[in-house]
């Protein structure tokens, strides 16, 4: 019988990464998008989301994107299998921390992450300070900063703010990616103002940076075992999406060694179970600790497409077969696109067509592209055709303003 996998997630790219992922070990997968959109039907059409095109779907759900209890009925009414338990694996944030909430409602008739299998652990990880400061506690570099807590719009400013410094919400899901350098109290009381006009928030104010490089890393973690295959370099970070890479370089860990001691210890104090991403960066010459992301990174299938399959690795645990003869290590260099970023780049205006195309030739690895599932690539082609006319309006409008 085959292990059924449910795919959570708001990104086509990022989904398609672990549906081929899982895809190859022979699971039967059902993917559920989480759209910004209210009304929607569950049958295959033309405007099923890029991913859901790929052979190796055998059903797609959608979800509003803000609908917690929404998600929770789908996975119950959806997706339980009545002769296994079906393994979840989130990519979002969102999705994460929906399945962290109602683990002891999903836990009967499914395997998910965990944090030693108590409910809200994952949740209360994702706060930004707790993880600064098992970092710190460990011997990692991070930045100084202070917690701003915002309440009914109220909040006072700690004394002790440096400036420049660079506000961002302690728990990404609680706020939004509304974030720059401040360098001066205006400035600052504008973002904190802004992160908390919709919500009670919690804004961690960093000293500023100047970020040199920027890496992640992807891992696995069993609960006693930390695999950490290799390093992603961001080359070319995307300007439509913050944070995220457009291109980026894949390579092996030799020259970070000393730093994935300490960061293998850290995945280990948290005691999370299943696939994470870490992101750290350079400034100065010194390496500082980013954010652990308790889920998949969005350049995780970069680490499969060398050879190390960190999804098909969490299946196996979970389901109870053994990890012990499956690769564990990135020994070369290759280069990576991210064509869902390339795609919105190319549409705001910040990246011609010439310049993708370009980007695409000379990259190793594509997320979309691909001989063995060429279906996604083929419905991506068809999307851009149709963005065409749109794009040459929006950037005339651009212009002229």
């Amino acid at each position: 019988m085959k292990q059924k996998v449910v795919v959570i997630g708001h990104g086509y790219t990022s989904r398609l990464g672990v549906i081929r992922s899982v895809a190859e070990i022979g699971c039967n997968i059902t993917v559920i998008v989480m759209t910004d959109k209210k009304r929607f039907g569950n049958n295959i059409d033309t405007t099923q989301p890029i991913d859901c095109y790929s052979k190796y779907v055998n059903s797609i759900y959608y979800c509003y994107k803000k609908d917690e209890e929404g998600l929770v009925q789908l996975l119950l009414d959806k997706c339980v299998d009545k002769d296994q338990k079906a393994i979840l694996i989130p990519d979002s944030d969102f999705s994460a921390s929906v399945i962290d909430k109602n683990l002891n409602r999903l836990c009967q008739d499914f395997l998910v992450p965990h944090i030693h299998h108590t409910q809200g652990e994952v949740m209360r990880w994702m706060d930004k300070g707790l993880q600064k400061n098992l970092a710190k506690s460990l011997g990692l570099n991070v930045a100084a900063a202070c917690e701003v807590d915002i309440i009914g719009g109220k909040y006072n400013l700690p004394f002790n703010i440096n400036y420049p410094c660079f506000p961002k919400p302690q728990i990404t899901i609680l706020g939004d990616k509304y974030m720059k350098r401040c360098d001066n109290e205006e400035q600052l009381r504008a973002v904190i103002e802004h992160l908390g006009s919709k919500r009670d928030n919690k804004v961690l104010v960093e000293d500023y940076k100047a970020i040199e490089e920027e890496y992640a890393l992807l891992g696995f973690s069993d609960g006693s075992e930390v695999i950490i295959p290799g390093i992603i370099h961001f080359l070319t970070p995307s300007k439509s999406h913050f944070g995220l890479a457009m291109r980026g370089e894949i390579m092996p860990i030799e020259g970070f060694e000393d730093l994935l001691v300490k960061l293998n210890a850290f995945v280990k104090s948290v005691g999370y179970v299943g696939v994470f991403d870490i992101d750290f960066f350079k400034s100065e010459g010194i390496y500082y600790f980013g954010e652990m992301n308790l889920r998949f990174g969005g350049s995780g299938y970069a680490v499969t497409k060398m050879g190390v399959n960190l999804p098909a690795m969490m299946v196996k645990s979970f389901s109870g077969e053994s990890i012990v003869d499956m690769n564990k290590e990135v020994t070369k260099r290759a280069t990576f696109i991210n064509e869902r970023m390339c795609t919105d780049d190319w549409y705001q205006g910040f990246l011609t067509t010439e310049q993708y195309h370009r980007m695409i030739k000379d990259s190793d690895i594509c997320f979309v592209a691909d001989e063995q599932d060429p279906s996604p690539q083929k419905a991506l082609e068809k999307k851009q055709k149709s963005m065409v006319f749109r794009r040459k309006v929006r950037n005339v409008l651009r212009r002229i303003h």
